[in-house]
Protein backbone atom coordinates (compact mmCIF):
# COMPACT_ATOMS: atom_id res chain seq x y z
CA UNK A 1 0.00 0.00 0.00
CA UNK A 2 1.00 3.62 -0.29
CA UNK A 3 0.76 6.73 1.85
CA UNK A 4 0.68 10.24 0.47
CA UNK A 5 2.29 12.53 3.04
CA UNK A 6 2.15 16.28 2.51
CA UNK A 7 2.96 19.38 4.50
CA UNK A 8 0.50 22.25 4.09
CA UNK A 9 1.40 25.90 4.60
CA UNK A 10 -1.04 28.73 3.90
CA UNK A 11 -3.44 26.23 2.27
CA UNK A 12 -0.81 25.12 -0.27
CA UNK A 13 1.18 21.90 -0.47
CA UNK A 14 4.67 22.79 0.71
CA UNK A 15 6.30 19.37 0.18
CA UNK A 16 4.99 15.85 -0.38
CA UNK A 17 6.05 12.25 -0.93
CA UNK A 18 4.44 8.97 -1.86
CA UNK A 19 5.63 6.29 0.58
CA UNK A 20 5.15 2.52 0.16
CA UNK A 21 4.60 0.35 3.22
CA UNK A 22 3.64 -3.24 3.98
CA UNK A 23 0.89 -2.91 6.56
CA UNK A 24 -0.08 -1.02 9.69
CA UNK A 25 -1.90 -2.97 12.36
CA UNK A 26 -0.76 -1.32 15.60
CA UNK A 27 0.66 1.91 17.00
CA UNK A 28 4.27 0.70 16.90
CA UNK A 29 4.07 0.01 13.16
CA UNK A 30 2.35 3.37 12.61
CA UNK A 31 5.09 5.20 14.52
CA UNK A 32 7.80 3.38 12.55
CA UNK A 33 6.18 4.33 9.23
CA UNK A 34 5.81 7.96 10.42
CA UNK A 35 9.51 8.04 11.36
CA UNK A 36 10.50 6.78 7.92
CA UNK A 37 8.20 9.26 6.15
CA UNK A 38 9.47 12.20 8.20
CA UNK A 39 13.08 11.17 7.66
CA UNK A 40 12.55 11.17 3.89
CA UNK A 41 10.76 14.54 4.07
CA UNK A 42 13.50 15.95 6.33
CA UNK A 43 11.03 17.10 8.99
CA UNK A 44 10.67 16.26 12.70
CA UNK A 45 8.56 13.24 13.61
CA UNK A 46 5.24 14.07 15.31
CA UNK A 47 4.02 12.43 18.48
CA UNK A 48 1.60 9.82 17.10
CA UNK A 49 -1.22 8.66 19.36
CA UNK A 50 -3.90 5.98 19.26
CA UNK A 51 -6.29 8.68 17.99
CA UNK A 52 -4.08 9.25 14.93
CA UNK A 53 -3.89 5.52 14.29
CA UNK A 54 -7.67 5.14 14.67
CA UNK A 55 -8.32 8.00 12.22
CA UNK A 56 -5.86 6.48 9.75
CA UNK A 57 -7.45 3.03 9.98
CA UNK A 58 -11.09 4.21 9.95
CA UNK A 59 -10.88 7.15 7.52
CA UNK A 60 -7.63 6.45 5.61
CA UNK A 61 -6.13 9.74 6.77
CA UNK A 62 -4.91 11.66 9.78
CA UNK A 63 -3.54 15.14 10.38
CA UNK A 64 -0.79 16.48 12.60
CA UNK A 65 -0.63 20.13 13.67
CA UNK A 66 2.44 22.01 14.95
CA UNK A 67 1.40 21.27 18.54
CA UNK A 68 1.89 17.53 17.78
CA UNK A 69 5.63 18.06 17.25
CA UNK A 70 8.27 18.44 19.96
CA UNK A 71 10.40 20.61 17.65
CA UNK A 72 9.13 23.69 15.85
CA UNK A 73 7.98 23.19 12.25
CA UNK A 74 7.63 25.51 9.25
CA UNK A 75 4.18 24.32 8.11
CA UNK A 76 0.56 24.40 9.29
CA UNK A 77 -0.28 20.68 9.02
CA UNK A 78 1.20 17.32 8.07
CA UNK A 79 -1.51 15.32 6.28
CA UNK A 80 -1.16 11.55 5.98
CA UNK A 81 -3.47 9.80 3.51
CA UNK A 82 -3.68 6.15 2.46
CA UNK A 83 -3.71 5.70 -1.31
CA UNK A 84 -5.65 2.62 -2.42
CA UNK A 85 -3.96 0.25 -4.84
CA UNK A 86 -5.51 0.26 -8.29
CA UNK A 87 -6.43 -3.09 -9.71
CA UNK A 88 -5.55 -3.72 -13.35
CA UNK A 89 -8.33 -5.13 -15.51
Amino acid sequence: MKIWAKTIKDEKIFRDILFEYEHITNLDEFVTVMQQICEQMDIPTPVATHVNLRHFVMFNNTRFKPRDFVESVDFDTLDIEAVPDRKKK
